[in-house]
């Protein structure tokens, strides 16, 4: 976690959450009633995000790596949020993390930069692909960039990645810039446009939106593909969700339902329906109707 400039005070839990009934736990109540163990911080604004995200699958057997953490607390959350889950991995690059012991067997420590290509093997070996990725890494925007590029692709189908402390990406000391066309931000926001792909295709292509990131032949196949199905920007998180199926037909069928189109009649048209506001009498009253008017 990046402290902020200019906030002289925030507070950081270091008491380990009580035993909470299986169905009502959070990561917020969690985080917030930690009394002993590892310490583990994360702006509260960050908690009711992570039940959204992740309180659907909290009984799931999910696979979860963060990047970046520090003295380790975040791990012992996830651990008693994620009751079922498979591996929990943390991986930092403080030589010290190593000395970070956990009874829990699901969690794993690998010491390292995450963007180099060693540790990012190790960190396969544990698990080839995660449901969730969180990076809480160095919060450079060189190093935040990597890590999307060398790991979304780890990410399962249907699964999230998300950046934390995005606050840095605006501070020259994190390579971050308002204004700068190259910075991680202005690599994300340019998702955007990728989710939309499908309405201006015939105008442009995906290399030319990366253009300024990837040369053509080494833009990553989770871009070109379309399996980022959306990116959500909150204050100091970027969250980006993998799609389920690669695809930039994303909008999905037009579904046009009702028969009474008292304003714009023309839309019946375009459903096939009939323009008089009722569907046109068939089969047996069809018939009646006929003798009616006979």
């Amino acid at each position: 976690m990046q402290e902020l400039a200019g906030c002289s005070h925030r507070s950081i839990d270091v008491r380990l959450a009580p035993q909470h009934p299986l169905n009502m736990r959070s990561i917020e109540t969690l985080h917030r009633q930690k009394k002993t163990g590892k310490v583990s911080d994360k702006w509260d604004s960050y908690l009711p995000v992570y039940d959204r995200l992740f309180g659907p699958r909290k009984d799931d057997a999910i696979d979860l790596l963060e990047i970046g953490i520090q003295n380790g607390g975040s791990l012992e959350i996830w651990s008693q949020f994620f009751v079922n889950a498979r591996r929990l991995v943390g991986c930092d690059i403080n030589p010290r993390c190593a000395g970070l012991k956990y009874s829990d067997k699901r969690i794993s420590v690998v010491v390292g930069n995450a963007n180099e290509s060693g540790i990012r093997a190790r960190i396969q070996h544990i698990a080839a692909k995660y449901d969730f990725i969180i990076d809480d890494g160095s919060h450079t925007s060189e190093d935040i960039f990597q890590s999307f590029v060398l790991y979304f692709s780890m990410v399962r189908p249907g699964g999230i990645y998300v950046v934390e402390d995005t606050h840095t990406l605006y501070w020259p000391k994190y390579g971050g810039d308002l204004h700068s066309p190259r910075t991680a931000t202005s690599f994300f926001k340019l998702f955007a446009d990728l989710v939309n792909y499908e309405h201006w295709k015939e105008s442009s292509t995906i290399e030319d939106l990366f253009g300024r990131f990837f040369k053509t032949s080494s833009l990553p196949e989770e871009l070109s593909a379309g399996w980022v199905d959306s990116i959500e920007f909150r204050n100091s998180m970027i969250i980006i969700r993998k799609a389920r199926t690669a695809t930039h037909a994303k909008v999905g069928k037009r579904l046009i339902t009702g028969t009474e189109a008292m304003v714009e009649e023309s839309i019946l048209k375009d459903s096939g329906r009939s323009t008089t506001g009722a569907r046109p009498p068939k089969g047996p009253l069809k018939r009646l109707r006929k003798l009616w008017k006979g």
